[in-house]
């Protein structure tokens, strides 16, 4: 029988809604004997995990989502089994560190243009306290430093929802922190063509994350794992919650075609539908390789 697999979620270290020891305990749950925590551009809550102590019941996989550009595109590459005493891995962890809290402080810039009613520091402490507050909420046993502590668009989008400013999180992206909104800030990324053989120096696996998310033609999408794979790529997620009919199949055979190893990944941030949950991902598709066998 399969091993039960998840190779992509996400705690509250960056924008999800259970706390590391949370998520451990519900992977567990679920039955999940591998599980990668990937929060976003950090190690924060893999690196309280070890601390904390892993069950022999579960494996988990040292692993982050790297914020990357490919054109003008945000691309996102899972790195997996990342050894956190790498020092370029940390230097790297450090950059993605100080991007985002860029990419952060331009978005609270952009708000304020608009929202004449708050500065640009007003809209960035009030994220960081939405942040802040997220984490507690949690838990008190993880709570970062501010300095550490990831500010994102969904934290702007909370406060602008108890401002009053808009009434839901959909309104949120649609009028300020959508792709084509003034809340959008993406240039601080590297390119994916600099982080793969990055991820690669460390020793750690490179997988395309939800690559059927992107919204491009056959044929971009081609393009895209073509240089993926040329810059050393090694894997590409297959498996995913809540995918289109015959997606698994289409992404099954582009691995084949361009020499990938598949991975399986829920994208879970929080328990708040039946239809995304941990390790509920089911069988690769037939002529596969799974990533384990890189893990």
């Amino acid at each position: 029988m399969p091993q039960i697999v998840d190779f992509h979620c996400h705690s509250t270290a960056s924008d999800g809604a259970l706390s590391p020891r949370e998520l451990l305990e519900r992977a567990i749950e679920q039955g999940v004997e591998s599980l990668a925590l990937t929060d976003h551009d950090t190690v924060a809550g893999v690196r309280w995990l070890q601390n904390y102590g892993i069950p022999e019941s579960i494996r988990l996989i040292p692993g982050c989502e790297f914020s990357t550009l490919w054109g003008n595109q945000e691309i996102h590459i899972v790195a997996l089994n990342i050894d956190l005493e790498n020092p370029d891995a940390l230097a790297f962890l450090d950059n993605q560190k100080k991007a985002r809290r860029q990419r952060s402080e331009r978005i609270a810039e952009k708000l304020a243009q608009r929202l004449t009613d708050f500065t640009a520091e007003e809209c960035f402490e009030g994220a960081l306290g939405q942040a802040k507050e997220a984490q507690k909420k949690a838990g008190e046993e993880f709570v970062l430093d501010d300095e550490d502590i990831q500010v994102g668009s969904p934290h702007f989008a909370e406060w602008l929802i108890t401002k009053g400013i808009v009434s839901s999180f959909d309104m949120a992206f649609k009028k300020y922190l959508g792709a084509k909104r003034i809340g959008n800030a993406k240039q601080f990324w590297p390119h994916l063509k600099e982080a793969v053989p990055a991820i690669l120096s460390w020793g750690a696996v490179p997988v395309l994350a939800h690559p059927g998310r992107y919204r491009m033609s056959g044929m971009k999408m081609k393009a895209l794992i073509k240089d993926f794979s040329e810059a050393g790529g090694l894997a590409m997620e297959v498996l995913g919650c809540q995918q289109p009919w015959g997606e698994r199949e289409k992404l099954a055979a582009l691995c084949n075609e361009y020499g990938l190893c598949a991975s399986q990944g829920s994208d879970f941030h929080g328990p708040w539908s039946p239809y995304v949950e941990l390790g509920r991902l089911g069988e690769l598709p037939a002529g596969c390789r799974s990533v384990l066998a890189l893990l």
